[in-house]
């Protein structure tokens, strides 16, 4: 039976392809490594699935993977003039020292070149950010559950950042740039290295031609840094403090369970510097031992102007209809004091709240308490 063998996945490649993993009729995997580039021929070797993640995780360089096969079986592949894959000799004498790879060369070292997302930009004209994720396994995939959580709780990180960056930066008329595609994402490609999910903005841009979802995205980098102690890291959350640092903690809840490492790239026109910042189960248990010890990281204080519709002193509740937004804000009262005299929909109120957030056990939704702390 003739050996076919096709490429299952290029892992590096510069105009053509550099290091790739092929698979041949009967199933085996295969590492093969450029070393004749005019005739495209490839040093290559058989390789496990188990050897293949110790190399995408990082475990092992490409130098130990050639020095020290699994099998000591090296074998020539060249790709033709129809990009089909053919063997040009089973038989290979000895290993040249000029084929093999230098030291220290790791597959994620490879992956964090940043021509990919200056390109992606550059095409885009706008904010791109490339989300990877991987959990234990360290193939190229990841669970489609995990996937999909922390994609939903990003998105939403995202929203409440970029609001938050918005107050701020003190943006005058700050509602009018409170709309979707100022922080929403669309997903439009997908590469190894983890699970990398590539994502671009139609964010508006202002003057200067900044993204306006920069905002947000800088308020992101800032609380997945590292910080020297804990009291910088509190004062960093406080600058998120509410809905936030409620979605943040979220996320971090999600990485520790399921041991997952978030990966967070993003570049934009204007930008000097490309934003890299990593997130694994060790940062994110650090990270929420602190939260659990700074339960008011999750409330703000919040201002309303409108009219009360509904006041029950003796249940200390309330509804006021809000004047800008021409909303209902249901809350309580701490006491029945706070409620007493108050006139029902014909005078205005500027009252000041507490905004509490919790979490429903069950279908883990956010819920809001408004708790007055003062009526003008």
């Amino acid at each position: 039976m003739n050996r076919v063998f096709n490429i299952a996945k290029i892992l590096v490649y510069y105009d053509i392809p550099e290091l790739f993993l092929s698979i041949d009729n009967v199933g085996s995997h295969f590492l093969s490594m450029l070393i004749v580039e005019d005739s495209l021929k490839y040093l290559t070797i058989p390789i496990s699935e188990k050897r293949i993640a110790q190399f995408v995780s990082g475990q092992v360089d490409l130098l130990e993977i050639y020095n020290k096969p699994e099998l000591d079986s090296y074998f020539f592949l060249n790709i033709n003039e129809d990009d089909k894959l053919y063997v040009d000799s089973y038989v290979i004498g000895e290993i040249k020292d000029e084929w093999l790879p230098e030291k220290d060369f790791f597959l994620t070292t490879a992956f964090q070149d940043d021509s990919v997302i200056v390109e992606e930009v550059i095409k885009k004209d706008n904010a791109v950010i490339h989300l990877a994720l991987s959990d234990e396994i360290n193939d190229f995939g990841v669970d489609s559950d995990d996937l999909g959580d922390v994609i939903k709780l990003y998105s939403i990180l995202l929203e409440n950042s970029y609001k938050k960056a918005l107050t701020e930066h003190n943006v005058p008329h700050k509602k009018q740039f409170i709309v979707a595609e100022n922080y929403k994402v669309r997903a439009f490609a997908s590469s190894a290295a983890s699970f990398n999910l590539h994502l671009y903005s139609d964010s508006q841009k202002d003057l200067f031609g900044t993204c306006l979802i920069e905002y947000g995205l800088e308020k992101i980098d800032e609380i997945f840094s590292k910080y020297e102690n804990e009291d910088e890291l509190v004062k960093s959350l406080r600058s998120i403090k509410g809905h936030a640092v409620s979605s943040f903690t979220k996320i971090l809840k999600k990485i520790s369970s399921d041991n997952l490492t978030l990966k967070h790239k993003w570049y934009a026109p204007n930008r000097e510097s490309i934003k890299f910042q990593i997130i694994d189960k060790k940062i994110a248990d650090n990270i929420l031992e602190v939260l659990y010890k700074t339960e008011e990281l999750t409330e703000e204080i919040r201002e309303f102007t409108g009219y009360f519709v509904q006041v029950d002193i003796l249940k200390r509740t309330w509804k006021l209809r809000t004047t800008d937004e021409n909303k209902d804000i249901f809350g309580e009262a701490t006491t029945e004091e706070q409620l007493r005299g108050l006139t029902i929909e014909t005078v205005q109120y500027q009252i000041v709240c507490q905004e509490i957030i919790e979490e429903l056990k069950v279908s883990e939704k956010e819920k809001i308490r408004y708790v007055i702390k003062s009526i003008l």
